[in-house]
């Protein structure tokens, strides 16, 4: 009977510890639940766009605001030397001496501007140079030793101008009026004849031809080379019948500076009104 009772309870322990392993597992299935999340792939890996090539943005040259520009104005001055090339008293055996040239100009537009020059010439004489006739008041005096010729007087001239960069170059021409003066010893010649003093203010004509060279640390700065004409009409046959009575031709060459600016000052905006 023991041996049975025995053997029964090893069987029930057998089943408890199996129905025990089993409710553990049904335990553990249903507490741990797994859950599949469905994965997008828009969400795991975003797409990239790749860059477009991007294109510059044209470059813009400004305008030019410096140099000879059309509405712009230029003041400046020149010296050189200047040779009486004719004619007849005023040319026999003239010296080459300096001459002083200033310039107001106007440019008008690219191609074309006026300018008015007051200008300062003279001339000596070769030692030996026979005078044309006895001054009065150093009848002695039979060379033009010491005789000078004065001009001075202003023009004015329309130049056509060309070129590009800071080369800019132009040829003018225009009337001119002059006074011309005679002297020896520093006194005014008078003529034998007429006992007129040879001084007098005449018409005459000027031209030139030139080339100025803008710097480059100052645009509105222009170096320039010259070479010019000069002709005074001062003959008078009532006044001067001794001599000295013809007209005068120069020819210089000058070299000098000029500055441009703006001739019209800019407007300045208007300022906000106050409350």
């Amino acid at each position: 009977m023991n041996a049975r009772v025995r053997m029964g309870t090893v069987v029930v322990l057998l089943l408890l510890s199996t129905a025990s392993n089993s409710f553990a597992q049904q335990a553990d299935s249903a507490g741990t639940t797994t859950v599949e999340v469905p994965v997008s792939i828009e969400t795991a890996a975003p797409l990239v766009t790749p860059a477009q090539p991007v294109t510059p943005a044209p470059v813009v040259t400004p305008a030019p605001t410096t140099g000879a520009l059309p509405g712009r104005g230029a003041i400046g001055g020149q010296v050189g030397v200047t040779s009486f090339l004719a004619q007849d008293d005023y040319s026999k055996g003239a010296l080459p001496r300096m001459s002083f040239s200033g310039h107001f100009r106007y440019v008008v537009n690219k191609s074309v501007r006026w300018q008015v020059s007051p200008y300062f010439t003279w001339s000596a004489y070769k030692v030996d140079a026979p005078a044309p006739f006895t001054d009065l008041n150093f009848p002695a005096d039979q060379t033009k030793d010491h005789y000078l010729t004065q001009i001075v007087g202003a023009s004015g001239q329309v130049q056509w101008t060309f070129g590009t960069g800071k080369w800019k170059y132009h040829a003018g021409a225009g009337p001119a009026l002059y006074r011309v003066v005679v002297q020896n010893r520093r006194k005014v010649l008078k003529d034998p004849v007429s006992f007129k003093l040879h001084q007098g203010t005449y018409l005459g004509a000027t031209a030139e031809i030139g080339v100025e060279r803008f710097l480059k640390g100052l645009p509105n700065t222009s170096l320039e080379w010259t070479a010019a004409y000069q002709g005074a009409f001062a003959t008078d046959d009532d006044r001067f019948p001794s001599g000295f009575n013809a007209s005068v031709h120069a020819a210089e060459l000058r070299f000098g500076a000029h500055y441009y600016y703006d001739f019209k000052k800019p407007k300045k905006p208007a300022e906000p009104k106050k409350p």
